[in-house]
């Protein structure tokens, strides 16, 4: 296996499981009604495509290919896509979309969304 992707999936791992344990932890303490299984759905979906994203881009970084960056909105473009999919249908069952139900999808995407972006910087810095 490639050291980049070794890499690159540890520092997510690492990042999901820090961020996981605060979002809940927050959850938790403060109270909130919330459904540990979409938090854990949210984290799991989110962790899978941030991987795929990152195997597509390194890919075609190796093969000095210089639309990246393109493909990383293309990446971004599908997480929204599958959000809305997956995700909106389970949450508008009662009508409304609460906070909660929307920061257990955008928390573990923006910190997939952090991960994914320092390494697409190191992986364009590496191709010059």
């Amino acid at each position: 296996m490639n050291k980049k992707i070794i890499i690159f999936t540890s520092q997510l791992l690492g990042a999901i499981l820090i961020i996981g344990l605060l979002h809940t932890g927050f959850l938790f303490a403060r109270n909130l009604d919330f459904d540990f299984t979409l938090v854990l759905l949210g984290y799991v979906i989110n962790l899978a495509m941030a991987l795929g994203i990152y195997s597509v881009l390194l890919y075609f970084s190796e093969k000095k290919n210089k639309n990246l960056g393109f493909l990383f909105m293309f990446g971004s473009t599908l997480k929204f896509v599958i959000y809305f999919l997956i995700f909106d249908p389970i949450f508008m069952l009662d009508g409304k979309l609460t906070k909660v139900e929307f920061f257990i999808f955008f928390v573990p995407y923006f910190t997939c969304l952090l991960v994914e972006t320092f390494a697409l910087i190191k992986l364009l810095r590496e191709m010059d």
